[in-house]
């Protein structure tokens, strides 16, 4: 799935290439729907680990700064989204602390 999505139909380059693109798109997986472990693991590499990055993507056949460029775009846009949902998610609960609704003890508690 990412891999398309990231990389098109990208069927030219060699079969290392496209063993190194797999695994830039098993990572990117991992990142953006893996355990949260692996999530982690994967954005290390991703935004962090400069050597190995690079080199990954340098035999991959892509330029590593544009690559991080676009994932670091995509990760403002799913924090500003994950920032959107808690403020409505907290006034949605204020509101509902306002009319009663939440917090009520059960009844023989």
């Amino acid at each position: 799935m990412f891999e398309s999505a990231v990389f098109g139909n990208r069927d030219c380059g060699t079969a290392e290439e496209k063993l190194w693109r797999a695994v830039i798109a098993r990572t990117l997986e991992e990142w953006a729907c893996g355990p949260l472990s692996f999530s982690r693991r994967a954005e290390q590499f991703l935004f962090h680990d400069n050597k190995d990055f690079e080199s990954v993507c340098t035999s991959a056949g892509m330029d590593p700064g544009n690559l991080r460029r676009r994932l670091q775009s995509i990760r403002a846009r799913g924090i500003q989204k994950e920032i959107s949902r808690l403020r409505i998610r907290s006034n949605r609960k204020s509101i509902l602390q306002r009319r009663g609704i939440m917090f009520q003890t059960p009844l023989g508690a």
